[in-house]
């Protein structure tokens, strides 16, 4: 059984980090460079997100659908 804090370094943090990746990359034309500093994560990671490897694609959905998240992802960005 996984623990609260497991699940959410393992499925939520790389959710929200592949959306805030594409969101800056897209809307913000800022480089993958730039976004890894910004999220604390390497290069390679930001482009595994930015291109669907990284991240849970059914949880970035139903994050994305969640008016909250969407409104806090907009703040963050």
């Amino acid at each position: 059984m996984l623990l609260p804090a497991e699940i959410e370094s393992k499925t939520l943090i790389p959710a929200l980090r592949a959306i805030l990746a594409k969101k800056l990359a897209a809307n913000h034309d800022i480089r993958e460079d730039e976004i890894s500093r910004m999220l604390g994560v390497t290069q390679a990671a930001v482009s595994n997100y930015i291109r669907g490897i990284r991240g849970n694609p059914e949880l970035i959905k139903k994050l994305l659908a969640e008016e909250q998240v969407v409104k806090m992802i907009a703040d963050i960005t």
